[in-house]
């Protein structure tokens, strides 16, 4: 006489599967979620900077035979020249957007405008503050960076 014996994957077998599946999905998708956020912070940082060296550098240059600055009307950075404040109204102001999960300083404190000196690319002097370096706060929430810039213009991140 001869046995059949059905051989398959019992409930507790496919249940333990499928949950060891499930620990590795959600472990990568919390690993994609933190990666994706840590770039978009880090992206954010090298795009202020980035703004900012291109107002020193076209300062340094005496592009246009004039100062230029920087500052920030939410939710852009603005790229200005020809003055010292900051007028969203001029048509010779470029406009790079900002990222609104992004929380910073600007425009809430010191400094509200950034403006660098012809040929030098010095702060403007009246608008250092009393120990000599501007820093620009930005944070997700989660991640904090300074980004400083001393009286000779230098920007430090």
């Amino acid at each position: 006489m001869i046995m059949n014996k059905n051989r398959g994957l019992t409930l507790i077998e496919i249940i333990v599967v499928i949950a060891i599946f499930g620990l590795i999905i959600v472990f990568g998708l919390t690993l994609d979620l933190s990666s994706f956020k840590r770039s978009t912070f880090h992206s954010e940082q090298r795009i202020l900077v980035s703004v900012l060296e291109k107002a020193r550098s076209r300062s340094l240059n005496n592009m246009f035979g004039s100062v230029h600055g920087f500052c920030y009307i939410a939710p852009n950075y603005v790229i200005f020249r020809d003055r010292v404040t900051c007028l969203p109204t001029s048509t010779t102001d470029e406009i790079v957007p900002a990222n609104i999960n992004i929380a910073s300083n600007l425009g809430t404190t010191f400094p509200i405008e950034i403006v660098f000196a012809q040929l030098t690319g010095k702060l403007v002097p009246q608008l250092t503050p009393a120990n000599n370096e501007l820093v620009i706060h930005i944070t997700d929430g989660i991640k904090s960076a300074d980004i400083k810039i001393n009286n000779e213009g230098t920007i430090n991140w």
